[in-house]
C-alpha cells in the first residue's frame, strides 16, 4: 500500500531520483558499476596516496561483489514477490509502477545493498562527512520515454548516498521498504566484515 500510494503521486524530484539510480545494465553502469565510479570520484576529490587509493578501489570491488552475492542468495531462498504483483492482485487491477521490474524475487533491494556495502567501505577511508557530486550519469540525454533528465547529485555525506539508492527504487515501484531497510542493514554489516580484515596501507 505504501508503494502504491506513493505511485500515485510522484513528485518530479522523486521521479529524478528513481530515473538516476535506474542503473539499466543494457545501457549504462551496472549498480555495482555506479558505486565504484563514487569511488573514483572520491579519489579523484581527495587526492589520497598510490596505497589508500588502492585500498579505497580494492574494498569498493569487494563490498559489490559480496553485496551482491548475499543479496541473490536472499532473493532465492525467499522468493519475495514484486509490489506490482501484489498491487495489481490485491489493491489496483490496473497499477503500473514508474520503473519496469526486473525479472527476479524482491527481497532483498540489490541496490540497497550493494550501496550500503560501498558506503561502509568508503566511510573507513573518507570522511562519512565529505560533500560530494555524484556525476556518473552526468551528460546523458533525458530518458524520453519518460521525459525526465538525469540531474547530478550533490550529498553532503557518503552514507546519505546509499540511503538515496535505497530509497530510489521505491520510488521506481519495484521495492518495499522492507527490501530497501534490510537490504541498506545488510549491506552495512557486510561492508563492515571488509574493513574489518587486514588491511595495511
Amino acid at each position: 500500500l505504501e508503494v502504491y500510494t506513493i505511485q500515485k503521486k510522484l513528485s518530479q524530484s522523486q521521479k529524478e531520483m528513481a530515473i538516476w539510480w535506474s542503473d539499466d545494465p543494457s545501457t549504462t553502469y551496472s549498480p555495482p558499476g555506479h558505486s565504484y565510479n563514487i569511488a573514483l570520484i572520491l579519489v579523484n576529490q581527495t587526492q589520497p596516496d598510490l596505497f589508500k587509493s588502492a585500498a579505497i578501489f580494492a574494498k569498493t570491488g569487494i563490498a559489490v561483489a559480496e553485496a551482491f552475492v548475499n543479496c541473490f542468495r536472499c532473493k532465492y531462498h525467499y522468493s519475495s514477490v514484486r509490489p506490482t504483483a501484489y498491487i495489481q492482485r490485491f489493491i489496483d487491477k490496473d497499477f503500473t509502477q514508474f520503473w519496469p521490474e526486473p525479472p527476479f524475487p524482491a527481497f532483498i533491494s540489490g541496490h540497497s545493498t550493494q550501496a550500503a556495502a560501498a558506503a561502509t567501505v568508503l566511510m573507513s577511508e573518507v570522511s562519512n562527512e565529505t560533500e560530494f557530486f555524484d556525476t556518473t550519469h552526468q551528460g546523458r540525454p533525458k530518458d524520453a520515454e519518460r521525459n525526465i533528465g538525469f540531474k547530478t547529485r550533490r550529498f553532503s555525506r557518503i552514507w546519505d548516498m546509499a540511503e538515496e539508492c535505497g530509497y530510489s527504487r521505491i520510488y521506481g515501484g519495484i521495492h518495499t521498504q522492507d527490501d530497501n531497510l534490510k537490504g541498506l542493514a545488510e549491506g552495512q554489516r557486510i561492508g563492515e566484515a571488509i574493513n574489518g580484515l587486514n588491511w595495511k596501507h
